[in-house]
């Protein structure tokens, strides 16, 4: 996708100064089965390039695509929260369930994968009847393990006056510019850094060095088809990571009934499939999303 690109499409209003934009279908009848987006940090609309691809391959087979803007989309995230994101998917989730009395399945980026995790695991629970059908992760990455590479030599001390920060009841505020020249260039609070960056923090769910009772009340009780792609040549990613074994470790985590077969590393993918990449990477993840929904 080149930054010149246009695309046709709805946008919805699926609640108060929220919006999703629905790709347009190759004949101009919207879907009844729908696959909501939710992007990583700094993410919005169209910003992580394969996702026309994605909604052109699903269009095909009667899945329509939404982008999801949420608080959290572009810089909304440093004052935000998983409890807060997952409120607002849960809010489209009940708009297009109602709209089109199809199957919904929620995907997500990054970051994005700690919404869909929370959603399925932490937040349908309260949830009467959940609607949502199936759950994808692409790059489900430890945003604690990308500090840890990205800043080694400030991390503990960051974290450590972050901590501080909460400690004397000043969490929601933000933190020095520092912060975030070095991640990101957002303004964030101390309560979200200390999320992101403290191991069990409440975004600290793909972390390689969980340990499996944790992993047990996470991806454990996942109860709807889930299926996860992680990225092969993730620059966020330490090279320590064994890519191989932390996915498998999931798998055997999950139910057999969750975990789809679909599910693997996309190879020569970097993070979001684009720049970089290696040939063949963005058809494979579209493949392997193409196959799930379709065997639902």
């Amino acid at each position: 996708m080149t930054s010149n690109s246009s695309f046709s499409g709805t946008i919805h209003t699926y609640s108060c100064r929220l919006v999703g934009f629905e790709f347009a279908t190759s004949t101009g009848t919207p879907h009844k089965n729908v696959l909501l987006f939710v992007g990583g940090l700094g993410d919005g609309l169209l910003t992580v390039p394969y996702v026309p691809q994605l909604a052109k391959s699903l269009d095909g087979l009667g899945w329509g695509v939404v982008e999801l803007l949420i608080s959290s989309s572009y810089r909304g995230w440093g004052a935000g929260d998983l409890a807060r994101d997952a409120s607002e998917i849960e809010q489209a989730v009940s708009y297009f369930s109602n709209l089109r009395g199809g199957k919904i399945a929620l995907m997500g980026h990054s970051t994005g994968c700690q919404d869909a995790i929370y959603y399925l695991t932490c937040y349908t629970a309260s949830l009467v009847n959940s609607k949502l059908a199936a759950g994808i992760l692409q790059a489900p990455v430890s945003d604690r393990e990308a500090m840890q590479r990205l800043f080694p030599e400030r991390y503990t001390e960051m974290l450590d006056f972050a901590v501080s920060q909460i400690n004397i009841g000043r969490g929601d505020e933000f933190l020095p510019k520092t912060y975030s020249d070095l991640f990101f260039s957002t303004p964030i609070t101390a309560r979200r850094w200390v999320s992101l960056a403290k191991k069990l923090g409440d975004d600290d769910f793909f972390s390689s060095d969980i340990e499996d009772d944790v992993l047990k009340t996470t991806f454990g009780i996942v109860d709807v088809p889930l299926l996860v792609l992680y990225s092969g040549s993730d620059e966020f990613v330490p090279e320590t990571v064994d890519k191989e074994r932390l996915l498998g470790r999931w798998k055997s985590i999950t139910s057999e009934g969750s975990w789809s077969p679909h599910s693997g590393i996309i190879e020569g993918g970097k993070h979001n499939l684009g720049e970089g990449s290696e040939s063949g990477a963005v058809d494979d993840a579209v493949s392997r999303v193409s196959a799930f929904l379709t065997s639902l």
